[in-house]
């Protein structure tokens, strides 16, 4: 069996990967590279993509997802499969079969004669899964974007599984700060809101860590207002319960909330948010705030002695990290991936022939020999 690299390895975006079979052949995830435009698509040749007979997505983010159409653009005819969420909340809509239509989570399924898999939820957003392939007598591991320790999503745990190859999610790198050791933080940055009368700004991406700021909000009663998509996707994703762990969807009600159009209206009443007898939390799903009306909510907040609270990565030369630079805005990191520690550990609670870390641009340094360093164009025989 073979794994080519076309993407997602020593670089951050277009995450890809295609494994080639003695009957069959398979992509997992076929993600967009944003930040370099020169070369956005996944190292894939046309013969490898009309040979795949199916892409399997891990979830919908555009480092995962982005690329989709490219690959039907060159030929693609195979059969997509996905969580029903992911295919829900792709740029661009595809039909396929849905993970949840085959097998729960932890349980082996096949998907043709040569093919079988398991999959489970993988903590990162509501859809977000990993893959365990079993084919030619070898297995293979996808962990996709990976973190066992949100607030918001349930997670089944990657827990006594053997595999002759592992890609793990290592995103964090070097980082020396946990998942824990990050929420502790925020938590402790969050009851410290609790008592200002300030109002504060959440930008954050599409589909990932809003919730985990929702949750933290509403367990403290703090009066929310936020956009319909967020609202949305708390009170009418199908299959909410199955997606999100119990005590986020027992926190969700404890406080307000509200439509932006309120916010907006409520400004205008009050003339700013300079007034306010309590906290409030907003959030937009704008993380590097690109829109107009968000910067300009965003000089409103600060006007009113309220701050920016990103939670996440800024891009170089964004709104966003301009606004850190200068001060008026500060980091309360919620940990969405894992760093090269966390990945060590969980590679230490399964058996994993070999290892590959995967989704971080820096090479890492692990001391096993069964940990492999690769790049995007390399081939892995196994």
């Amino acid at each position: 069996m073979e794994l080519l690299i076309a993407g997602g390895c020593l670089e951050h975006g277009r995450n890809c990967f295609y494994v080639r079979g003695r009957e069959v052949s398979f992509l997992v995830d076929a993600g967009i590279m944003k930040e370099n435009p020169d070369t956005p698509y996944p190292e894939l040749t046309k013969d490898q993509i009309q040979d795949a007979a199916y892409l399997f997505l891990t979830h919908c983010h555009s480092d995962h997802t982005g690329a989709v159409k490219w690959l039907y653009d060159q030929g693609f005819h195979g059969e997509v499969i996905a969580s029903a969420p992911t295919f829900a909340w792709m740029k661009d809509a595809v039909p396929g079969r849905t993970l949840e239509s085959m097998s729960v989570p932890g349980k082996k399924c096949k998907v043709d004669d040569h093919l079988k898999m398991t999959w489970g939820r993988s903590g990162h957003c509501i859809g977000s899964v990993w893959y365990l392939f079993r084919l030619d007598g070898r297995k293979i591991l996808f962990t996709g974007d990976y973190q066992e320790h949100s607030g918001a999503y349930k997670c089944d745990r990657i827990r006594d599984l053997s595999a002759d190859l592992a890609l793990v999610d290592t995103a964090y790198g070097t980082e020396s700060g946990t998942a824990g050791d990050y929420r502790k933080d925020f938590e402790g940055s969050m009851d410290r809101l609790v008592k200002t009368n300030r109002p504060y700004l959440f930008p954050v991406p599409s589909h990932g860590r809003g919730l985990d700021v929702l949750r933290a909000l509403s367990e403290r009663e703090i009066p929310i207002y936020m956009e319909d998509a967020i609202i949305s996707e708390c009170l009418e994703t199908p299959d909410r319960e199955f997606w999100l762990r119990k005590k986020f969807r027992g926190s969700f009600g404890n406080s307000e909330v509200h439509t932006m159009e309120e916010l907006g209206q409520l400004m205008e009443e009050t003339g700013g948010l300079s007034f306010l007898e309590l906290p409030i939390g907003i959030l937009v799903q704008d993380s590097q705030l690109i829109r107009q009306e968000n910067r300009d909510l965003t000089a409103a907040v600060i006007k009113a002695g309220g701050r920016v609270v990103l939670t996440g990565k800024q891009d170089p030369a964004s709104f966003s990290r301009d606004l850190l630079s200068r001060g008026d805005a500060v980091f309360w990191k919620i940990s969405v991936h894992q760093n090269a520690d966390e990945a060590l550990k969980l590679k230490h609670k399964n058996r994993f022939r070999f290892m590959i870390p995967c989704h971080c641009r820096k090479k890492l340094d692990f001391k096993e020999r069964d940990i492999l360093t690769v790049r995007t164009g390399n081939l892995v025989k196994f």
